[in-house]
């Protein structure tokens, strides 16, 4: 009942939105949040009438109420001058909407948005923090015969061994002729 009323006595704003030079981004609400109502990070420079007005251009999407909070960052040192100072605080709105918004489930198979370069790399640079770690928590850092072989030093190890064995090394690619032929042959052309 309040909400017909409220989309009924709802006054269209005026302001329009061609080319918008600021982001807005949806965030994803926390579980207690009823799905009647959306969260959005947005430029400290917006006010609710330009939320509520460019949802209401850009998307199509009326609103009941605006709430905006502002979150404070925690002070940080600066690299250049090494003194310390406070990052401009994080602009949050929540929106009240018309009709509920379900998210969609999250997928199982994040692989199109995490390709196996970036995955090796998360896998590499994890290893490495829990090897900082513990060097930082004992004191020392691990011999290598703690560490273990790495697969690539396994590699070289089986390549060695088959050479002693076979006595020749192939990279089972043909040559060019004039560095397959002995010296006195290419001296006498």
């Amino acid at each position: 009942m309040a909400a017909a009323a409220a989309a009924r006595t709802f006054r269209k704003g005026t302001k329009q939105v061609y080319l918008p030079d600021h982001c807005i981004t949806l965030l994803r609400p926390p579980e207690k949040q009823p799905a009647t109502f959306a969260t959005f990070r947005v430029p400290l420079t917006f006010n609710k009438l330009d939320m509520r007005d460019y949802l209401l251009h850009a998307y199509s999407v009326p609103t009941l109420g605006v709430r905006s909070q502002l979150t404070q960052r925690r002070p940080e040192r600066s690299k250049v001058h090494h003194r310390i100072y406070r990052p401009p605080p994080i602009k949050t709105m929540t929106v009240e909407l018309l009709q509920p918004f379900a998210w969609p489930a999250e997928p199982d198979d994040k692989s199109a948005w995490n390709p196996p370069h970036l995955e090796r790399r998360k896998r590499e640079s994890e290893k490495q923090e829990k090897w900082q770690k513990d060097a930082q928590t004992k004191g020392t850092f691990p011999l290598r015969d703690e560490i273990g072989a790495t697969p690539a030093r396994k590699e070289l190890r089986r390549e060695a061994q088959r050479l002693l064995t076979v006595g020749r090394w192939e990279n089972e690619k043909t040559l060019d002729p004039k560095f397959s032929k002995d010296k006195k042959s290419r001296r006498e052309k």
